[in-house]
């Protein structure tokens, strides 16, 4: 089963930044289990999220309205262990393709 997400609105430089460190954790710990996400869906997905975090990133710094909060941004998205869960997907299909290429040579 496949299950695509999306968040609109307006968005701060730090709010918007969280949101995608967020969702891009989640596309690499969740996006990679069915062939048709492993090969279209998660790559195209991560290339989005880069996307919005450069435009995010670009917008000056902002501070919270009154009577509000930031998101925390958390850590950035390499310093999660969740996104690490991408390689084993990762390693199955250079496996894959390595051992069909060494098997017809």
């Amino acid at each position: 089963m496949m299950k695509f997400e999306r968040l609109d609105g307006p968005f701060c430089r730090a709010c918007g930044i969280a949101v995608v460190r967020q969702m891009t954790t989640r596309t690499l710990c969740l996006g990679w289990w069915s062939p048709f996400s492993l090969v279209i869906c998660s790559p195209f997905t991560l290339l989005w999220n880069l996307i919005g975090y450069r435009k995010f990133a670009k917008l000056p710094a902002s501070t919270p309205a009154p009577g509000r909060t930031w998101i925390d941004a958390g850590r950035p998205v390499l310093r999660r262990p969740m996104a690490y869960v991408a390689l084993v997907p990762m390693i199955w299909v250079i496996w894959f393709v390595v051992s069909g290429i060494l098997l017809h040579t």
